[in-house]
């Protein structure tokens, strides 16, 4: 087990840290800093002689507001976790309009009929460039590139099941999983990420009792999610279906811990 853990990531992190904080004793020979900062401004974390600066006054701010530190010196880690900033949901829509000749749903008997199609390379081309770009592989990238030991990957967890019946933000997904192509397009979207991630680099998929129709997550695990607030915990709104609650997060440091247990 390594003994100093960098967890970093963006508000996909809180669900983990609470359960750090409020059940330490299920974990006790692992206790790793945690790091947040809001959205994608991970990315204005800029890699210096070891040290993650952010590029603006602003982003400085962020990180004293967040964290209590205006910089993180990195030396003194000998394992990386890097929780969010990539999710599957987002890469529904290229399969969305044109699906690929070997999705379900153009199978005999599926449910789209003499449409039209697009390559299956276009489709995994797409993926491929989102997945590349994301704020996760770029922090996943530089991680790995101190060769101070393990990288591990945890995306964002799948959108609620309960999203289905609000779909405003999750349309994309919803459709594709009506239609039967997203269990299809999420097994391409996990060998493309295999693909991406760098030496020393592995991904923990989402804890499997909490998934739901391949591409969904089981409400109990996302109602009573919690923002990422430094200092108090307070409850996003009962119509919040991306995040997932504390006891999700504990499934989290399961996975994590044992990960790090075996290596």
């Amino acid at each position: 087990m390594p003994r100093n853990v960098l967890m970093i990531g963006n508000s996909h992190s809180a669900a983990p840290r609470i359960a750090l904080r409020d059940d330490p004793g299920r974990w006790p020979d692992f206790c790793p800093e945690v790091v947040a900062m809001p959205g994608d401004t991970l990315r204005g974390l800029e890699l210096r002689d070891a040290t993650l600066v952010p590029k603006t006054a602003e982003l400085r701010g962020k990180m004293l507001h967040y964290n209590g530190i205006p910089d993180l010196p990195l030396a003194e880690y000998d394992a990386f976790v890097v929780i969010g900033g990539l999710g599957f949901h987002r890469m529904a829509e290229p399969g969305l309009t044109h699906p690929a000749p070997d999705f379900p749903s153009v199978a005999p008997g599926g449910a789209l009929q003499g449409g039209a199609l697009v390559s299956t390379g276009f489709i995994d081309a797409v993926m491929a460039h989102h997945i590349a770009g994301s704020t996760a592989l770029r922090m996943i990238r530089g991680l790995a590139g101190l060769g101070q030991g393990p990288v591990l990957f945890m995306d964002q967890p799948f959108p609620s099941l309960d999203c289905r019946a609000d779909p405003q933000n999750f349309a994309g997904l919803v459709t594709l999983a009506a239609r039967g192509d997203a269990g299809a397009l999420y097994a391409r979207f996990l060998q493309l990420l295999a693909r991406a991630l760098p030496k020393g680099a592995r991904h923990l998929p989402q804890p499997a009792p909490t998934v739901r129709e391949q591409v969904f997550t089981a409400p109990e695990w996302m109602r009573g999610s919690v923002r990422m607030q430094p200092r108090r915990d307070v409850p996003h709104e009962a119509t919040e279906y991306g995040h997932a609650n504390p006891a999700y997060g504990a499934l989290q440091i399961d996975m994590i811990s044992q990960a790090f247990a075996a290596l």
